[in-house]
């Protein structure tokens, strides 16, 4: 006797017990059809079909006129195996009988156990298909495919979208179904945002011991699964799955459960081999300084590190200022998370007692060091957004044609990191751009530095101090744009008759004419200076 233990959709008989490469050929109404038995033509007399039941059957020259038949008894649908003649699926869409074609190699007995175990045992079922999806993952996993093949593995069985991010939000895998591939990257960009987590979410520790999976409403009538990957008892990213508000069900939880555990599966695996790489590259980046390795035992450690040695090479160096900043692995953790959105080849160095962060980046050639100029400036800019309260400092040290020069490089990075702070510089400062201040530097203790300094800029200073005026930034910033008034006037949030103004007041003041170029260079030389020397008594 029948024993069914709830009401199964056509719908649900495909996604929890049919391969997730099962095609449906019928209208998308129909999916709603309820199913109440399985039953296999061949060992059963077409009397014994009733109506609900779906019918697994081969597909041979003997099946349009069964499918007249079993239409007319209300059958649910027919399941078969591999190529369909386009007869049979002509016969059922005339009689309005959907047709589920199952891959070619799938066990008829295996697909008639497992829609049987879903009508009379939902539970156990779902409990089934989630071992296979928790299979299928662990697999995955195993063999080191990556959360991208993860991810793939999720959105074959759902469907769905499906994005993985790390902590800070940034996806770092997903795999978008054609229906959302309008939308997917306003989507992605959306996410990003902490307050599309739920609430409470932001506190990684605390999320991790909830382990739950949050169903959130979406714009444009979409809707996500959300749930935290937790390493270690903390969440190290999320995991989303992506679809039509009403579309998300049971199957999307357990993928999302499971998909969750894998991927904190592979993350972790990821984190213990990035621990080891750093290390290995810390170490090789402190043998080179050191001067401990031979040519040769460079060329072999570098390879095993996949690191090509012989491009030219620049270094940068971090540090934060003063007290209560930040620690310095959260500095190498922005460092290594914006070197995994980039594409710039580069070894990261460590260096606990000084609390610097290295770098020694690839560059393209040698006469440019913008790879690693533009590196240092999205470092610097997502450092300071996430710690506006933190004093961060950089410095770049130029090219290093081989690896013999890198010790050059750096040093040079970490003088230039010792300039920002002597200038209190809130940029990256890059060493060859320091010639006039390394000479301004050695001059700084000398009483004719002084001199110069009150002789060409004493006027103004004492002006801008009396008058509460800033004229002295007006000027610097005028030849920080090779006298273009537009571009200063811009940057200083002016009108262009107001820096007019502004240098005729300057040339008044100071006795001076800004159309003489020995002027305008005495003007730039003691600028630097009045900076350096002002630096220096704070």
């Amino acid at each position: 006797m029948k024993q069914i233990s709830a009401p199964v959709t056509l719908g649900e008989l495909i996604r929890l017990a049919l391969p997730s490469n099962a095609e449906f050929v019928g209208a998308d109404e129909q999916r709603a059809r309820i199913v109440k038995w399985a039953v296999v033509a061949a060992a059963s007399p077409l009397q014994d079909f009733e109506a609900d039941d779906v019918v697994l059957l081969p597909a041979d020259e003997d099946v349009p006129p069964l499918i007249g038949r079993l239409a007319q008894a209300g059958t649910a649908a027919v399941i078969t195996i591999g190529h369909v003649p386009g007869d049979v699926l002509a016969a059922a869409r005339a009689a309005t009988l959907p047709v589920i074609i199952l891959p070619p190699g799938t066990a008829m007995r295996a697909v008639h156990q497992a829609v049987l175990t879903l009508i009379t045992n939902r539970q156990a079922q779902t409990a089934q298909r989630a071992a296979q999806v928790r299979g299928q993952l662990e697999h995955l996993v195993a063999e080191g495919a990556g959360l991208e093949s993860i991810v793939w593995a999720m959105a074959d069985q759902t469907r769905k979208g499906v994005i993985v991010q790390d902590k800070r939000l940034l996806p770092i895998a997903t795999w978008t179904h054609p229906t959302l591939s309008t939308v997917w990257n306003d989507i992605l960009q959306s996410l990003t945002d902490p307050d599309r987590l739920p609430k409470g979410w932001t506190d990684r520790k605390r999320v991790a011991n909830w382990r739950s999976i949050e169903h959130q409403v979406l714009p444009g009538g979409l809707s996500r699964l959300v749930t935290p990957i937790v390493v270690k008892d903390v969440a190290r990213g999320y995991l989303s799955l992506i679809g039509v508000a009403e579309e998300l069900d049971a199957l999307d939880t357990l993928v999302a459960e499971q998909g969750a555990e894998a991927c904190a599966l592979e993350m972790a695996k990821a984190k213990a081999v990035s621990t080891v790489t750093k290390q290995l590259r810390g170490e090789f980046i402190d043998a080179l300084l050191a001067g401990r390795v031979t040519q040769k035992e460079t060329e072999q450690w570098a390879r095993q590190l996949g690191h090509d040695v012989a491009a030219p090479h620049a270094a940068i160096v971090f540090a934060w200022e003063g007290e209560n900043q930040p620690s310095l692995r959260r500095l190498e953790t922005v460092i290594n998370g914006e070197l995994g959105l980039s594409r710039v080849a580069a070894l990261v160095r460590i260096d606990t007692p000084k609390r610097h962060a290295g770098i020694f980046v690839t560059l393209e050639t040698a006469s440019s060091v913008k790879p690693a100029r533009d590196l240092a400036a999205t470092i610097y800019s997502r450092t300071t957004a996430e710690y506006p309260k933190a004093t961060l400092r950089c410095g770049l040290g130029r090219a290093a044609n081989n690896v013999t020069e890198w010790r050059t490089s750096y040093r040079e990075a970490e003088q230039a990191l010792e300039m920002a702070q002597q200038l209190d510089e809130r940029n990256p400062v890059y060493f060859g751009d320091l010639s006039v201040y390394r000479l301004l530097f050695k001059m700084a203790e000398h009483p004719d530095l002084v001199s110069f300094c009150t002789e060409t800029l004493g006027a103004l200073t004492k002006y801008d101090i009396e008058q509460h005026s800033n004229l002295l930034d007006t000027l610097e910033a005028f030849f920080a744009h090779h006298g273009n008034l537009s571009q200063t006037a811009e940057a200083l949030f002016i009108h262009r008759n107001t820096l007019q103004y502004r240098l005729e007041r300057i040339a008044e003041i100071a006795s001076i004419d800004l159309d003489n170029p020995e002027t305008r260079l005495a003007l730039q030389l003691a600028i630097k200076a009045h900076r350096l020397l002002n630096s220096k008594t704070h």
